[in-house]
């Protein structure tokens, strides 16, 4: 099968092309499947060798719209594709699915989020978005609801490789011996994109409730994408820049997930919230806030909090004695088991083209 994947958002260490990878390192050995995306982080190539004649098409959507429609436009009908899988945050997907109607190809578009800068444009393009798409797809019940409202959708599940982040004791000890964190000190990770949604702001003001009591039992260790620069200008302005750790983003992630003891996500909104998922099967404790889908439960180990200082303060200091917990009590996100919905998903599609073609 001939697969095109298209990322309307650059292609980096995060979100939406975290599950593009995923899925074409499951399904690139037995098809064909190519890449669009404004631009390609190196570091998220080094994750996922290239196989079976793969293309990457850097095309830039936001410089210009309708030369974006025009190329991506005669890309798909050059390649000739039977699955074009389109993925961003709203009915701004309504670029592609312009460009690449009546191509042959079955469409899928795929909403990971339940909130969007491009208001205007997207209330401009989701009904054509919707009645064109020949097959709408969704990260989450709140996601799909979201973009879809009641209209029928498909939830996929944004599969990772489970097996990569089980707990290491050797991750841990040269993660925390690499950044010089003692054993008995407890490590608060959070791992998204520097902005407001991911809410690291909220994380500031964690630490300095705890600073003056229990500064030098809690460190906290932040790792994404985006420019730093106004957090850590906060974090010295609050006089706590000591206790945090901020990293870039890496393609060893899964190490750092051994290193930590607790997992925060404070995030404002989430389509679904990967990282949350990811911290559960390396066995983490999970705080995350009551803004993050229910979907992400895939251990009991999490906990959905309103954004109160007080009470995430509380629930933090209730782990001085912590154990990982590796009963997992969803196995939805295996990738293996995610990529055979996938495939099912694509096939059938083609194969109601191919009956009408018949």
């Amino acid at each position: 099968m001939k697969i095109l994947e298209v990322c309307t958002i650059d292609f980096g260490l995060n979100g939406i092309p975290a599950h593009i990878r995923n899925y074409y390192n499951s399904l690139k050995k037995e098809n064909h499947v190519d890449i669009v995306a404004p631009n390609f982080n190196k570091k998220m190539l080094k994750t996922m060798p290239l196989e079976n004649y793969t293309r990457l098409y850097s095309i830039n959507r936001r410089e210009n719209p309708i030369k974006y429609i025009v190329l991506l436009r005669k890309l798909v009908l050059k390649n000739k594709y039977d699955i074009i899988h389109v993925h961003g945050n709203s009915g701004t997907m309504g670029l592609e699915v312009l460009a690449c109607k009546n191509s042959g190809a079955k469409i899928f578009v795929h909403t990971h989020n339940t909130k969007w800068s491009a208001k205007i444009l997207s209330f401009l393009l989701k009904n054509f978005m919707i009645k064109n798409a020949d097959m709408l797809c969704a990260a989450s019940e709140e996601a799909g609801h979201k973009l879809y409202g009641n209209r029928n959708f498909v939830i996929i599940n944004n599969g990772i490789e489970t097996e990569n982040f089980k707990f290491n004791s050797k991750s841990r000890k040269g993660i925390r011996n690499k950044f010089n964190i003692s054993d008995d000190v407890i490590l608060l990770g959070h791992v998204g994109r520097f902005n407001y949604q991911k809410n690291q702001d909220f994380l500031i003001e964690i630490a300095k409730k705890i600073k003056f009591k229990n500064k030098d039992k809690y460190h906290f260790m932040l790792i994404g994408e985006d420019d730093k620069t106004k957090f850590i200008e906060k974090l010295q302005l609050e006089n706590v820049e000591d206790m945090f750790t901020v990293l870039d983003a890496t393609d060893r992630i899964n190490e750092f997930y051994s290193a930590f003891d607790i997992f925060l996500f404070p995030s404002l909104f989430e389509g679904l919230g990967m990282a949350a998922i990811e911290a559960q099967y390396a066995g983490l404790k999970t705080i995350v806030s009551n803004k993050v889908p229910q979907a992400v439960r895939v251990t009991n180990s999490i906990t959905f909090l309103p954004l109160n200082i007080d009470k995430w303060v509380k629930e933090i200091k209730k782990e001085s004695d912590i154990e990982r917990n590796t009963k997992i009590i969803s196995s939805k996100y295996d990738i293996k088991t995610c990529s055979k919905k996938l495939m099912y998903l694509y096939t059938k599609a083609c194969n109601i083209k191919t009956k009408k073609d018949v």
